[in-house]
């Protein structure tokens, strides 16, 4: 069963660890709701910097459980909802929040470390947007937050390829800003969030709201749903259950733009 921990480590530093070791600690929507409930209750608890990252050593957090795709109705929410809003609650929380990527960060796991105000990475990391593999449209704010710490071309690679970037890859691009040797990010996030922690609280919060201010831009109201239909029509074609189907029978998926 997947479930958050939560652990006071000193210091006004926080560790919020994915566990769902048995699919790689893919998130669903009760885990993605106790990030949410997370971060809400560090700002109540006075908590000065959160560290987000995955148990065991092999993945930081492999994606949406692929089960919860494959149960979602044309009339239901998309079935990344529950994602986007355990993103938002991460940018809004008072304190900044510190991925350690422990290993594979993939889909909606990239996406909850980019959300992050930063990334430390082991050297046995990697990354990888694989929606083009899925079939799917990603939400324009997921692929905007992207666009703003890689560039516009990167992205673009990263999206359109769905190819996995290793750690000092993804160094290099500025993806991560720091690689630890492997089994050593955890430790290392620790370290520097209590280093932001003893920090004056007033300052990093208020900067940290600066920050997202400063990044967020909406999408024009005329073009907002044409992109909702794109995602719908996505997240319901053949294309996206057949990319589901391939990744669970480890195939080549075979499109047909369906």
């Amino acid at each position: 069963m997947a479930q958050l921990l939560v652990d006071d480590v000193g210091e006004g530093v926080r560790v919020l660890t994915l566990e769902n070791e048995a699919k790689r600690n893919a998130v669903d929507p009760a885990l993605l709701a106790a990030i949410v409930d997370a971060c809400r209750a560090a700002d109540a608890d006075g908590v000065r910097c959160l560290v987000l990252t995955g148990k065991g050593e092999k993945a930081f957090c492999s994606g949406y459980d692929l089960g919860e795709l494959e149960q979602a109705r044309p009339e239901d929410p998309l079935p990344d909802a529950a994602l986007q809003v355990a993103i938002s609650a991460i940018e809004h929380a008072r304190p900044p929040v510190i991925a350690a990527i422990n290993g594979a960060a993939y889909g909606a796991g990239a996406e909850l470390a980019v959300a992050c105000d930063l990334r430390v990475a082991d050297a046995t990391a990697r990354i990888s947007l694989p929606p083009a593999k899925l079939g799917i449209v990603y939400a324009p704010a997921g692929l905007q937050r992207f666009v703003e710490i890689v560039g516009l071309s990167r992205a673009k690679r990263l999206f359109y390829t769905g190819e996995a970037v290793t750690a000092a890859r993804a160094e290099a691009m500025g993806l991560v800003d720091e690689v630890t040797e492997a089994g050593a990010a955890l430790e290392r996030a620790v370290e520097l969030a209590k280093v932001i922690a003893g920090n004056a609280p007033i300052a990093v919060q208020g900067m940290k709201r600066i920050f997202l201010l400063l990044r967020r831009r909406d999408l024009p109201q005329a073009v907002v749903g044409e992109v909702e239909a794109l995602r719908r029509m996505s997240f319901h074609s053949e294309d996206a259950r057949e990319g589901v189907e391939a990744l669970r029978q480890r195939r080549k998926p075979r499109f047909v733009g369906r």
